[in-house]
């Protein structure tokens, strides 16, 4: 062996040699549970969407993955926990469009949702829907616009928190038709939820699968959808778009995120048991009986996905002036 090749065969083992503790590393993780934070109440969208998948992937990777509530300000303390948690795989957090919205409407986030995560992947996206109660006093969005211009701030919406997509979907509406409705900000969707079915507020923006069982019971009537075309199981139902509101077109999405500085070996593998858990049919039946659409995205595509988001959002909020307070 000459001198030249003497030296990378030095240098190709030193490497390995290197390399050989971050691949065991690999090889034993997970070695305990994983944790994973959903940022909304229990019982909520997010959370009826996590704990099967979280059966799955426990499933898949050999390990009891839990799911641990962390709800409050729109989403924003249980995501600054999962940004700030230990970046060694043991910590996830459940991430979403409204994480991309609040980096428009908040000033001072103690997170960037860009750069403070290793992004997963995503789970799926679904569709945003305006419900009213039935004895609200409108049965069509018209009839609901037409009562908010007559009665300028007697209207009251519930939101899962300032900066939620619910809060962003309705601002838009009311500078879109020329309205003033009075926002009610709850801490997550369920308490929202509750006070909307309870009479205390008439309005709310929730996904479908919070809204199905509600609108079955005879509880609330659906007036509009966020989807480009109308819901199959409600085709007399319109769009925004149809309505003339064609800027909330939307399905809001949400995904899986990591610390940022986790492991790239232990990203891809989170990576593939989400890709394997959403091709199981009884997990995507379930997500699709919802309302939610799987979607299969490598780490760099939802890193993208959440990159573009929250630069769309940012334009369109500052542009609209839209604001958390």
């Amino acid at each position: 062996m000459n001198p030249l090749s003497r030296r990378h065969a030095c240098l190709a083992l030193a490497g390995l040699a290197l390399a050989a503790p971050a691949l065991a590393q690999t090889d034993h993780w997970p070695a305990r549970p994983i944790r994973v934070i959903v940022p909304t109440p229990p019982g909520g969208a997010y959370d009826a969407t996590m704990r099967p998948l979280a059966q799955e992937l426990s499933q898949l990777l050999q390990q009891p993955v839990v799911v641990e509530n962390r709800p409050g300000a729109g989403n924003i303390i249980g995501t600054q926990a999962g940004a700030a948690a230990a970046a060694d795989g043991y910590t996830l957090t459940m991430t979403g469009m409204v994480n991309t919205i609040a980096a428009g409407v908040y000033d001072n986030l103690p997170f960037d949702i860009v750069k403070d995560f290793s992004h997963i992947g995503a789970i799926g996206a679904a569709a945003q829907w305006l419900v009213v109660r039935n004895d609200a006093g409108f049965g069509s969005m018209r009839e609901l616009i037409a009562k908010a211009r007559a009665e300028p701030g007697r209207i009251n919406y519930a939101s899962s928190g300032a900066g939620s997509t619910g809060h962003l979907l309705v601002e838009l509406l009311q500078r879109s038709a020329d309205i003033q409705l009075m926002h009610v900000p709850y801490k997550g969707g369920a308490p929202a939820l509750q006070d909307v079915l309870g009479g205390v507020v008439s309005v709310i923006v929730v996904p479908p699968n919070t809204a199905i069982p509600h609108i079955k019971a005879g509880k609330l009537k659906l007036l509009a959808v966020s989807t480009a075309q109308r819901n199959p199981a409600y085709p007399d139902v319109p769009t925004f778009e149809e309505l003339g509101f064609p800027q909330m077109t939307v399905s809001s999405w949400v995904g899986l995120s990591a610390p940022k500085g986790t492991p790239a070996a232990f990203v891809q593998k989170l990576n593939a048991a989400l890709e394997a858990s959403l091709s199981r049919p009884a997990l995507r039946a379930r997500l699709e009986g919802d309302g939610m659409t799987p979607m299969v995205m490598s780490p760099a595509q939802f890193s993208d996905l959440v990159r573009s988001d929250a630069q769309r959002w940012i334009q369109l909020t500052k542009s609209l002036n839209i604001k958390a307070h």
